[in-house]
């Protein structure tokens, strides 16, 4: 064995391989995308251009990112091992850092690892700067898509960067070229570098995998529950065929998703009672599609959970209907009968068969699950003296990172042989040791069953068991995963060797070059003082959008604000919501607490609602929509702005900001900063806690009666002689001030 050589590697530490070698020769002379079979070493990919990087900018600084924690620290400890750089230039930066701390660290040390969503935040609220980095690794590249951090984080980089250079690192990019493409664009990617399992330089690395499918057959009493579920189902099926909404019963969720985006935007242009029925119909297909799903690949428990929690939500006209009929009520008296009688699914009993066959010889096995639910019930069900169970789920499903490392830790030391795992534990994780890996249901993502199956077949051949109910969405859901499985391994065999940066990437690169160009010219700004806009930390994609202003004078200030989103002056501010967030604040009820605070606390209130297509949405009727709009409009007197994209939302608040400090000469302040109030101030404070009176109408109230014993002393008709105190609001003022405290 011959092992890598570089003055920043120590000796024997990596072993050579001509394929890794050949990809860091290419990465290190642009953008580079690294595709290769999990197991392969995408890790000594990093750290070999990680050096050549070094070597090159002496003084640079390195970003390693990684999507989760557990994921993190591994990277970090990997560069440890066999970099020749001192300790103390390495650091994991975490969200459990505070800001401040995570600015001074970012001064003073070089190579660093981290979650995207903490460096996004960073670079968004200011303490970061990517100026001297010479290399970021995104690691798990496939994620470069939609929202995520990774592509706000690219883009930034490129945009600042004195010698910018890209790794991107993946095992499974995705089933078409228009999502490798997309990838590629988002991370600016000039090059794909890309191995398969068969290439001669490395089929000799890859250790065989035994692929199991094994199939199970549901109880009758499990067909019998499932019969009521889709005799439910059926009967609204056919009222949307009726509509001509589907051809076919045969519906897929994706294919019901699809339909009740189309007839939400329909019925928001139209308003037609005919559309809004159909959207409640189409949600009820939806639940009972789920519900039949659950049944079928989890079990009883996962079913009566779901029901539980649509009958503790009952707001929406979708779930009144479902749990009001008689079929479904059927269905869940056998699932209820199957539970007590403890008919488990068949899949738990053929589980335990095959860990405690394989367990064997001090063999480890991980068990994948889509639900937490299902994790508890298989650690309890297979425990026994040949499998020791150790649950392992995500951070915001009850884990702290320091909890997931410890279970790691004993899981490899052998205190345990079968980790049970949701998809915290499908990407990257380095466990060598792991002989089984089984699916307790097939999942339609081909990314996501190359990661599970990864975990396997490292250091030595592994086994891979499939669990699949017959006759149900099991199967469907395994056919649909093989499918796109081949699909990717036939675009990636097309792009091998074929690949130049496309349009997107080259237009994205363009535009960046001339944004730079822009911000050169305007170094020369005039030197006025910045507009200033305190935004809530909370409002993450639209500080995004606001980022774009500062080069034209515009200071951003984040920070935990009481009330409202965005503060722009003394007397303005903003709350923003998108339409799904309005929606749902009707239906929970939070909606007019904020409002209320926002007329109680500020002169000039702004609700901002952005979207397209507010009518149609959530199941909640228009009349009942336009209720708010006009309670908001009309007792509380906030202005209601409206706009269609984040992009239209920042420059909205940003021209609203500059009006204020520029043009009405106002200031903008925290409540809380100022050293002392002032006497008026106090007493507009204790007449605006009036009901319906906010600071404006405090100001009013007291220029007119005077002070604050008078406001409490005056009679009705002395109150709404005061413009804006109508007759209603006088009496809720005195019912207040008199009714006896009980």
């Amino acid at each position: 064995m011959t092992y890598f050589e570089h003055p920043l590697i120590k000796e024997n530490a990596i072993e050579r391989r001509l394929y890794q070698e050949t990809i860091i020769a290419e990465a290190a002379k642009k953008n580079t995308l690294v595709v290769l079979p999990t197991g392969t070493g995408k890790t000594p990919v990093a750290i070999g251009l990680t050096a050549i990087r070094l070597t090159k900018h002496h003084d640079s600084k390195i970003l390693i990112l990684a999507p989760t924690k557990p994921l993190v620290n591994q990277h970090i400890e990997s560069f440890k091992k066999v970099m020749l750089i001192g300790k103390d230039k390495f650091i994991t930066i975490t969200g459990k850092d505070s800001p401040e701390v995570r600015k001074t660290m970012w001064k003073e040390h070089q190579l660093f690892f981290s979650t995207p969503q903490v460096v996004e935040n960073d670079l968004i609220t200011g303490k970061l700067k990517l100026t001297d980095f010479s290399m970021i690794c995104f690691d798990e590249a496939h994620r470069a898509s939609g929202d995520y951090a990774y592509t706000y984080i690219a883009r930034k980089y490129m945009e600042s960067s004195k010698n910018p250079m890209v790794l991107g690192l993946t095992a499974s990019p995705g089933g078409t070229k228009e999502k490798i493409g997309i990838i590629c664009g988002n991370l600016f990617i000039e090059n794909v570098e890309i191995r398969t399992e068969t290439d001669w330089d490395v089929k000799e690395y890859i250790k065989p995998i035994n692929i199991n499918w094994i199939y199970v057959t549901l109880p009758a009493e499990y067909i019998r529950a499932r019969k009521y579920f889709e005799i439910t189902l059926n009967s609204r099926l056919e009222s949307l065929k009726k509509m001509s909404l589907i051809t076919s019963k045969k519906v897929s969720k994706k294919i019901l998703l699809d339909i009740q985006k189309q007839v939400s935007i329909q019925a928001s242009k139209t308003r037609d009672p005919i559309l809004y029925n159909a959207m409640s119909i189409v949600a009820q297909c939806i639940k009972l599609n789920h519900a039949i799903e659950l049944l079928q690949s989890q079990g009883p428990k996962q079913v009566a959970q779901y029901i539980e929690k649509m009958k503790s939500d009952q707001k929406t006209k979708a779930v009144r209907v479902i749990l009001s009929d008689e079929n479904f009520r059927m269905a869940e008296n056998i699932i209820n009968f199957i539970i007590e009688e403890n008919i488990i699914h068949p899949k738990m009993d053929e589980l335990k068969r095959i860990l405690e066959s394989k367990l064997t010889g001090g063999k480890k096995a991980i068990v994948f699950t889509q639900y937490v639910k299902t994790v508890d019930e298989i650690k309890e069900h297979v425990a026994g003296k040949k499998v020791q169970p150790i649950a392992f789920i995500g951070q915001r499903k009850g884990l702290s990172q320091k909890k997931q490392m410890e279970i790691l830790d004993k899981f490899r030391n052998d205190e345990y042989n079968c980790l049970v795992a949701t998809s915290v534990a499908e990407e990257g994780l380095d466990i060598p040791k792991v002989d089984l890996v089984i699916f307790y249901e097939p999942i339609p993502s081909e990314i996501r069953t190359i990661q599970r199956r990864g975990r396997t077949g490292r250091m030595k051949e592994g086994d891979v068991c499939i669990l699949i109910a017959k006759g149900t969405i099991d199967e469907a859901y395994y056919w649909s995963s093989r499918h796109k499985e081949r699909k990717m391994k036939s675009v990636l065999k097309t792009m091998k060797g074929g690949f130049t940066a496309d349009a997107v990437t080259i237009s994205k690169k363009s535009e960046i070059d001339l944004k730079i160009k822009k911000q050169e010219s305007l170094k020369k700004y005039s030197g006025k003082d910045p507009v200033i806009i305190y935004t809530d930390t909370r409002e993450r994609k639209l500080l995004r959008e606001l980022k774009e202003f500062e080069t034209s004078g515009l200071e951003l200030r984040t920070i935990q604000l009481e009330v409202g989103d965005f503060l722009l002056s003394d007397r303005l501010c903003v709350e923003r919501k998108t339409f799904e967030d309005f929606l749902q604040s009707i239906i929970d009820g939070r909606l007019f607490a904020q409002v209320k605070a926002l007329a109680t606390n500020f002169e000039r209130p702004i609700l901002l609602l952005e979207g397209e297509h507010l009518y149609g949405q959530r199941n909640i009727h228009p009349n009942s929509i336009k209720g708010a709009i006009n309670s908001i409009s009309i007792d509380f007197r906030i202005p209601i702005l409206w706009t269609k994209t984040p992009k239209d939302t920042a420059e909205l608040i940003v021209s609203l900001a500059k009006r204020e400090q520029e043009e009405k000469k106002r200031i903008v302040q925290v409540k809380g900063e100022r050293k002392a109030q002032t006497v008026s101030e106090m007493q507009e404070g204790i007449v605006g806690m009036l009901p319906g009176v906010n600071t404006l109408l405090a100001k009013r109230l007291l220029s007119e009666i005077g002070s604050v014993r008078g406001v409490v002393c005056a009679d009705v008709d002395a109150l709404k002689n005061v413009e804006g105190i109508g007759a209603e609001k006088a009496k809720k003022i005195k019912k207040v001030i008199e009714e006896k405290y009980e």
